[in-house]
């Protein structure tokens, strides 16, 4: 199969660096010049989990000059999914659709405004990379890819995209219900990205520290609240109890983090700023999480000074 990246960061690489390397066509699109140019002269240097290797893999920064893509992967941050959409729009082909495995809430509903209910697919993910340098990054942590159709069917492009990720050791695993998963991580995010981003800590840290441990509880409970007054039920039973216990043994460092160290806004709107907003509509309190998302909006600040 043809599969176009959109968004070429260490997700972006991750997924397109494995799929290449189980023999698809991959072509990065992303607009950091200086990254698509070191994987066009050295090709895509992979490190970590599944082991070191060079994926040939085509990189532009121009879709006009991508081929056209059966899947279309939109792993950019949320802020940029309205332009991310347009791009797979010029990409695909016409039987095509995109996938989504970006964190936030929000980013599927673009995507269908732009493309259409019946060309997105939805999921999210576990794993995490680390950029390490232009055209070299490190695959950090293995964990699921969740998929599933929004409407909860088991359709013929889901089964066969999830036979591809098993052969890339990329671990799909199929949701019936993929939107309440979606909500799940989002409630995950929100508990982990933005603390670790702010106190420069990994997650494995958070727990030693008392004040920023319950700070944690709070932001998460908060987010549950939204969760319960909207009516949605979670797969998992004890939500906060999985997190604490994940944050317990992981010790790599947040995508928000990585981005603000690149000088990158983050997708703090899309995470905190989604529970703050909503609860307002709601009339629930998320004062943690109104605290978290000024910091953060405080601490991009610093990127244009």
């Amino acid at each position: 199969m043809q599969f176009a990246i959109i968004g070429a960061g260490n997700m972006g690489c991750v997924y397109g660096s494995n799929l290449a390397r189980i023999g698809q066509s991959v072509t990065l699109i992303d607009v950091w010049a200086e990254h698509i140019q070191a994987i066009r002269a050295n090709g895509l240097q992979m490190s970590g989990l599944n082991g070191d290797f060079v994926a040939r893999v085509e990189a532009t920064t121009h879709p006009s000059e991508a081929h056209k893509a059966d899947v279309a992967i939109i792993l950019v941050n949320a802020y940029a999914t309205q332009e991310a959409a347009k791009t797979a729009r010029s990409v695909l082909k016409d039987s095509g659709y995109v996938l989504t495995l970006q964190n936030g809430l929000g980013n599927i509903e673009i995507l269908t405004e732009v493309l259409g209910r019946r060309r997105v697919m939805a999921g999210l993910s576990f794993h995490s990379g680390e950029l390490h340098a232009p055209g070299q990054v490190e695959h950090t942590n293995y964990g699921p890819t969740y998929l599933g159709e929004p409407d909860k069917s088991v359709s013929e492009r889901l089964l066969a995209l999830e036979k591809l990720l098993k052969q890339a050791n990329l671990n799909p695993v199929l949701e019936a219900d993929i939107m309440a998963t979606i909500w799940g991580k989002f409630v995950h995010n929100c508990g982990i990205n933005a603390i670790c981003a702010i106190t420069n800590l990994r997650p494995g840290h958070i727990r030693e520290v008392p004040e920023l441990d319950e700070f944690q509880t709070r932001i998460i409970e908060e987010a549950l609240a939204l969760v319960a007054a909207k009516g949605i039920t979670l797969p998992d039973p004890d939500p906060l109890g999985t997190i604490k216990a994940y944050c317990a043994k992981k010790f790599h460092r947040v995508s928000m983090l990585q981005h603000l160290d690149r000088g990158r806004l983050t997708e703090i709107d899309a995470l905190n700023g989604y529970v703050v907003r909503e609860s307002e509509a709601l009339s629930l309190a998320a004062p943690c999480n109104d605290a978290l998302t000024r910091l953060m909006k405080g601490r991009q600040a610093q990127l244009s000074n």
